[in-house]
């Protein structure tokens, strides 16, 4: 399950699914839709934008899935 994917090598901000995984992305400064992605190493559930790839995420391309 989606929710259960480990995603490391995050800032603190992405890992505490303040900011998008992909992009950057600040939540708390910018309105932007954004779908849950996986987990951090925290256990937080971590976020991409709508339209920065969450598939490509999802499938583990870029490099940002362990």
């Amino acid at each position: 399950m989606i929710r259960d994917t480990l995603i490391t090598g995050l800032t603190a901000e992405q890992a505490d699914g303040l900011a998008c995984v992909v992009c950057g992305a600040d939540y708390l400064r910018v309105r932007v839709p954004h779908v849950p992605v996986g987990r951090s190493v925290t256990g937080s559930q971590v976020f991409a934008c709508v339209g920065c790839c969450p598939d490509d995420v999802r499938r583990g391309t870029g490099g940002v899935l362990r």
